[in-house]
């Protein structure tokens, strides 16, 4: 599949959002990460400060609290027809069905520090050299849940998880994405211990 964007920027009618938050949290003694307050607020108003204003419609990924995530955008529980969790994969897969547009960007619900161009960098990189999937890289390390895609692309993912398959980079790779580099490493902290939740505290702003 080879997709050309459009000259333009991408504008939010194309685009849909896909927060992640299906992850059970283990590293932060079971809680659900998305609503872990730093600065007094949930993790997940910090993505979507970032990912609202460039996009037509939320869905959340969420398997538990659907009525709190419910204030924040659509709730969406994973697919059907899979045992056990499936991954980070089995939410874009559970997003495919509600979407409206022709665009799709994804992350974490546990990435406060996730920069404001975030959307338009993927997006340009994306115009520049073709194809239909970016994603981020930084601080020498893929982050493979933060991506930029055409919805086009998610039709090969039930086959891939129904495959046993659950790795996102693998699948990224056999879908030719490109991987955009950004120099700030601290813009794709995950909040996946007390640790990192520490280190948050310092890098993102009291008033972001």
């Amino acid at each position: 599949m080879t997709v050309v964007p459009s000259p333009d920027r991408l504008l939010p009618r194309d685009l849909t959002a896909l927060i992640l938050a299906g992850g059970q949290g283990r590293r932060m003694g079971g809680q659900d990460k998305g609503l872990i307050r730093l600065h007094e607020r949930p993790l997940i108003e910090f993505v979507l400060r970032v990912l609202s204003p460039c996009v037509d419609r939320v869905l959340i990924s969420a398997n538990q609290h659907e009525d709190v995530y419910g204030r924040y955008g659509q709730v969406v529980a994973d697919p059907a027809g899979f045992e056990g969790s499936q991954g980070p994969l089995a939410g874009l897969l559970a997003a495919a069905p509600y979407l409206q547009t022709p665009w799709l960007v994804v992350a974490g619900c546990d990435m406060p520090a996730l920069p404001g161009d975030y959307v338009a960098r993927l997006y340009g990189a994306l115009m520049a050299q073709g194809g239909h999937i970016a994603f981020a890289h930084a601080g020498a390390r893929d982050h493979s849940i933060c991506l930029l895609l055409h919805v086009g692309a998610l039709a090969t993912l039930r086959d891939y998880l129904l495959s046993g398959r659950r790795a996102v980079l693998p699948w990224l790779e056999a879908q030719h994405a490109l991987r955009v580099v950004f120099d700030d490493a601290d813009a794709f902290l995950n909040v996946n211990t007390p640790e990192e939740l520490a280190r948050a505290v310092t890098v993102v702003p009291v008033g972001r």
